[in-house]
C-alpha cells in the first residue's frame, strides 16, 4: 500500500517539483506507486486534511496565502499521538527557528531549493519501515549544472520541470503586476518567495537572487516605487526566459 503524504504548498511549480521527485521513489511493489500525494494550498485546507487523519508524512512550506504553517504546529498537529512525521522545507529556516520547529514536532527541516536526491533521501528516511526504498546514490553535483545539482542528473525530469515553470511564469507575471497595481506588498512578497526557489532550481541564480531581494524588500516595508522597479526588472527576466524557450522549440 502506498504511503499517504500530505504536501502543504501553495506554489504550483514547487508542488510539481515535489510530485515529480516522489515519483522517483521505488515502492515494495514495482507495479504500484510508493507515494500517494495530496496537496493543500493553504492553512485552512491543510487543517481540514490533517483533521481527517491517515497520513504517514507531511511535507510543508511555511509561508502560505492565509498565514504560516507554524500555526498548525502550534495547534499540535505534529505532536498528537499517532501524528505523521513532519518535514518542513523553506528558504528561511535558520538555527533558532529550526529549534522552535523541532520543539513543535518537526522531524526534519530542509532549505529551499531542495535538491531532488536530498528530498528523496529525507522522505525515504522518514518513511522507513514502510514499502519505500532509498534512492540510488547521486553522482557529485557541479555547482553550475542544475541538472546534477538539483535533479540528480535526470535531464528529462529537469526539462519537464523547467518547461512547466516557464509556462506558469505568465501567472506569476499577472500576480506580480496585480500586486504592484494594488499596492499589495504581502502578495508581491509571496510571488517573489515562490519564484526565488523555482529560478534557483532551473539554473538561474541571478534571477533567483533578484527574487530574494524583492521578497526581503517587500517584507521590510520598502516604498512601492522601489518595489515596482525591482519587480519590473525581475519580470523582464521572466519574459526573456519564456521568449528564449519559445525560440528553442
Amino acid at each position: 500500500m502506498a504511503a499517504r503524504v500530505l504536501l502543504i504548498e501553495d506554489d504550483p511549480s514547487i508542488a510539481r517539483f515535489v510530485e515529480l521527485a516522489l515519483e522517483e521513489l521505488p515502492g515494495h511493489d514495482a507495479a504500484a506507486p510508493a507515494i500517494q500525494l495530496q496537496q493543500a494550498a493553504s492553512v485552512a485546507q491543510a487543517r481540514e486534511a490533517l483533521a481527517g487523519g491517515g497520513w504517514q508524512l507531511v511535507i510543508s512550506d511555511l509561508m502560505l496565502p492565509d498565514g504560516s504553517a507554524e500555526t498548525l504546529l502550534a495547534e499540535g498537529f505534529a505532536l498528537a499521538p499517532g501524528a505523521p512525521a513532519w518535514l518542513v522545507f523553506s528558504a528561511g529556516v535558520h538555527d533558532d527557528r529550526h529549534l522552535a520547529l523541532a520543539t513543535r514536532g518537526v522531524a526534519r527541516t530542509l532549505r529551499k531549493p531542495v535538491p531532488l536526491l536530498e528530498l528523496l533521501d529525507t522522505v525515504a528516511e522518514l518513511l522507513r519501515g514502510r514499502a519505500v526504498a532509498a534512492p540510488a546514490p547521486a553522482p557529485a553535483a557541479a555547482d553550475d549544472d542544475p541538472v546534477q545539482r538539483h535533479f540528480g542528473g535526470d535531464r528529462v525530469l529537469f526539462e519537464t520541470f523547467r518547461d512547466g515553470c516557464i509556462q506558469r511564469f505568465a501567472d506569476d507575471l499577472a500576480q506580480g503586476d496585480a500586486a504592484i497595481a494594488g499596492g499589495d506588498t504581502a502578495a508581491l512578497r509571496r510571488v517573489a518567495h515562490g519564484l526565488k526557489a523555482v529560478l534557483a532550481l532551473i539554473g538561474h541564480p541571478g534571477l533567483a537572487a533578484a527574487a530574494r531581494l524583492l521578497e526581503d524588500a517587500a517584507a521590510g516595508g520598502a516604498e512601492l516605487a522601489g518595489l515596482a522597479a525591482a519587480w519590473a526588472e525581475l519580470a523582464q527576466g521572466l519574459v526573456a526566459l519564456g521568449a528564449a524557450r519559445q525560440r528553442a522549440q
